[in-house]
């Protein structure tokens, strides 16, 4: 009797994947580790009256910042409509730690904006400069698409890119700031120095 050790089609698919999730896993948990080390700072402040807790915060932006939507690229040359993340290409890769790697210098400021609504959370930084950083975070990749057209156009073999927006993140961080208070203790060090929102001109009025 011949004994076969064939190994399954779906093999070299599923362990780049499996790797991919652990990779993506231990990014987290880093990135988790590194802000709850931040977080003790010399105010000794105590962030444990937030509910939900900063930390789910936190890690719930950083899902979304790298798994959820972030752009619809319309690729004009090849007649393509690609819905694109942090980590996947919908139609290329279901998930990919690569991706993630080289799209990471279009969409870096999707994380620094991750880190603002922490340092909010911290009373280290304002509403109005997490605001700014989130708006940049969502304009990057569409800004940096619109610099290259005309480098696309001098060479024939590069597809010219319209980026457009999906601001999930942007609105997620947003409703944060607008129903989630910050811990009792904790106030903005610059927020003497600016305007007031505009939600919170909205309560004066």
């Amino acid at each position: 009797m011949q004994v076969t050790t064939d190994i399954p089609p779906s093999t070299p698919i599923i362990a780049p994947l499996v790797m991919d999730i652990f990779l993506f896993i231990v990014l987290i948990g880093l990135l988790t580790y590194v802000l709850h080390r931040q977080g003790r700072s010399p105010k000794n402040l105590d962030t444990s009256s937030m509910k939900p807790s900063l930390t789910v915060l936190i890690v719930s932006l950083l899902l979304i910042a790298l798994f959820g939507p972030s752009n619809l690229n319309i690729y004009l040359e090849l007649g393509r409509i690609v819905l694109i993340g942090m980590s996947w290409e919908l139609g290329s890769f279901m998930l990919s730690f690569t991706f993630f790697l080289v799209g990471l210098p279009f969409m870096f400021l999707r994380l620094v904006f991750v880190y603002q609504v922490y340092k909010y959370y911290l009373g280290t930084t304002s509403r109005k400069r997490v605001v700014i950083t989130g708006i940049l975070g969502e304009l990057q990749f569409p800004l940096i698409s619109l610099l290259m057209v005309p480098i696309c156009l001098l060479n024939p073999g590069l597809a010219v890119i319209i980026s457009i927006p999906i601001p999930i993140l942007l609105i997620a961080g947003l409703l944060m700031l607008r129903y989630i208070p910050r811990a009792q203790g904790v106030s903005g060090w610059t927020e003497l120095d600016e305007d007031k929102d505009w939600w919170d001109k909205e309560k004066d009025g």
